[in-house]
């Protein structure tokens, strides 16, 4: 199993060598994104989920909780995380009480497919797909929870046409048994064909790769163990193999804008 990782908060705060409530956000956004980009990321999907105050996001593989936290601190709005790893989502619970968004945060732990709530203003998902196998259902799903005209944005990694499969270990697989990745022309037409229609498609693997060799030096001079890739079984083999993917090509970074089409 590809998402193995337990007692997260408990190691959290043995690496950090204090107790939770005492780190400051920025310390906790580092650790609570599991994505290339990080808060970077996140920071340039917000502006086109278009959401404001009083709206509700469904945030679709909510891992952490790390982008739900800062969505709702930016815009305002209410998000509702699902989560198929339960550690992640308590340990994504425990993170949202000690940054006062309980209010605004609901996180479950539950697959897409059987989550019952429906009229979201919007949603997203931040490297979820290479996990699934039959994305045409994944996509449908998010569309049967949205309100007619609701955006869906995605950050996703795709594997480049004729390339070989990235190096293993890699952050979302293991083995590569649960890894299915598609290229980024199979994914777009995917997403069309699951009740949406695009707004934008963008490659943004030269500014991932950018990220990558910045977050790498930053790692080497911050001087802390309560990094990401701490946090992961294997996780700094998992995170280099991710980058030299990248740098090298094998795997693509897609920024997607979606609108739910209106039913009929």
């Amino acid at each position: 199993m590809t998402y193995a990782e337990a007692d997260l908060i408990a190691t959290i705060e043995q690496l950090a060598g204090a107790e939770l409530s005492t780190l400051p956000q920025a310390q906790l956004d580092a650790i609570d994104q599991y994505h290339a980009g990080g808060t970077d990321a996140v920071d340039c999907l917000i502006p086109h989920l278009a959401l404001t105050a009083g709206m509700t996001a469904l945030d679709v593989g909510s891992g952490l909780g790390g982008p739900a936290r800062q969505i709702a601190r930016s815009t305002g709005c209410n998000v509702v995380g699902v989560d198929v790893t339960p550690a992640y989502v308590d340990a994504a619970r425990v993170l949202t009480d000690v940054a006062g968004l309980t209010d605004r945060i609901e996180l479950f732990c539950s697959d897409i497919a059987t989550f019952e709530p429906t009229g979201f203003d919007a949603a997203y998902c931040i490297h979820v797909q290479m996990n699934i196998a039959d994305k045409k259902a994944f996509f449908a799903g998010i569309a049967r929870r949205l309100r007619p005209e609701a955006r869906l944005v995605i950050f996703e990694v795709c594997k480049r046409d004729g390339s070989t499969e990235p190096e293993l270990l890699l952050p979302w697989s293991l083995d590569g048994t649960d890894s299915h990745l598609v290229t980024a022309d199979e994914l777009r037409d995917t997403i069309l064909s699951s009740g949406f229609a695009s707004l934008e498609w963008v490659d943004e693997s030269d500014w991932a790769r950018q990220w990558f060799e910045d977050f790498g030096r930053r790692l080497a001079g911050a001087n802390t163990p309560a990094a990401l890739p701490a946090l992961l079984v294997e996780g700094p083999t998992r995170m280099l193999n991710f980058a030299v993917a990248v740098a090298t090509g094998a795997v693509t970074i897609h920024r997607g804008v979606f609108v739910r089409a209106p039913s009929g």
